[in-house]
């Protein structure tokens, strides 16, 4: 849990703006800390890649065209067909080249592919390839809100499905499924599409979450959309964002540059503080 937020004062451009359109992420970063959605977003530092962000995206771009495939053809030695033959180019992108001879990533993405078919069966799931990686794009609660779904399926109920190669969420899977709610609410408003279920699926966990849709729960992600923007406009007005020290400070790559973690630390937005930011292997875009 966080501590109590500390204020700080920042440098930004007069002409500074916030994101034209709001994503789960974006949303789900400011709650955490909006000193680091100022950094990410107002400031456009990037975070290096880790071997998490490479496994969790090889991942899915494997199980997205596993399932454009016919139903037939779904199978594990495809799977894994499909693994060797767009991996290797996957690992050429240049944010992923460092990962390129890491054989643990290699070991761990195989047994996510290989764990898909022991938490479903691919070959009977009625799956629209239409309905893989949709796109949302809607107005929610005056905020303009954009998504990307991994599957939504119809076969008998409509559910949103979001595959994860991370560890069990454990007592935190309250938490973990209000995206795919947030996902269900956007439907509703895009689509006019009443989703039924939410499922979050850990591919290396071997562990499927399904909920049935709770309309309470729905639709206060939208209230929690429209409070994290009216937070954020009040910030940049103000030229000062919330930090939250927390322990997952302990791994943000922005705690040097942080004033709340390092009292020594230059005011954000400045040329010192950009600095130490670049130090710390960040890339401004």
């Amino acid at each position: 849990m966080a501590d109590k937020a500390v204020r700080v004062d920042v440098s930004q451009r007069p002409n500074a703006s916030l994101p034209r359109r709001v994503s789960y992420s974006q949303m789900s970063l400011y709650e955490q800390c909006g000193l680091k959605f100022y950094f990410s977003y107002l400031g456009g530092w990037k975070e290096p890649p880790t071997v998490h962000l490479a496994i969790g995206s090889l991942t899915h771009d494997v199980v997205e065209r596993l399932y454009r495939l016919p139903a037939e053809d779904r199978t594990l030695e495809n799977a894994i067909d499909l693994l060797r033959q767009y991996g290797p180019e996957f690992l050429k992108q240049p944010e992923y080249k460092q990962f390129a001879d890491d054989m643990q990533m290699r070991q761990t993405i195989r047994e996510a592919i290989e764990n898909l078919f022991i938490v479903e069966k691919p070959h009977e799931l009625v799956v629209n390839p239409d309905h893989l990686e949709m796109e949302l794009n809607v107005e929610m609660n005056g905020v303009n809100f954009f998504g990307k779904v991994d599957r939504y399926t119809e076969d008998g109920i409509n559910r949103v499905s979001d595959y994860k190669t991370g560890k069990s969420p454990g007592k935190f899977v309250d938490d973990k499924l209000c995206q795919p709610y947030m996902y269900a609410l956007a439907f509703k408003l895009q689509h006019n599409i009443d989703v039924q279920e939410v499922e979050l699926i850990y591919l290396n966990a071997g562990e499927v979450v399904r909920r049935e849709v709770d309309p309470a729960i729905m639709l206060s992600q939208g209230e929690k959309l429209a409070k994290m923007r009216a937070g954020s406009e009040k910030d940049i007005s103000e030229v000062a964002w919330d930090a939250r020290p927390q322990r997952l400070c302990d791994w943000c790559s922005f705690q040097e540059a942080c004033p709340a973690r390092n009292p020594d630390a230059p005011q954000p937005g400045t040329i010192a503080s950009d600095d130490l930011l670049k130090k710390a292997g960040l890339i401004q875009r």
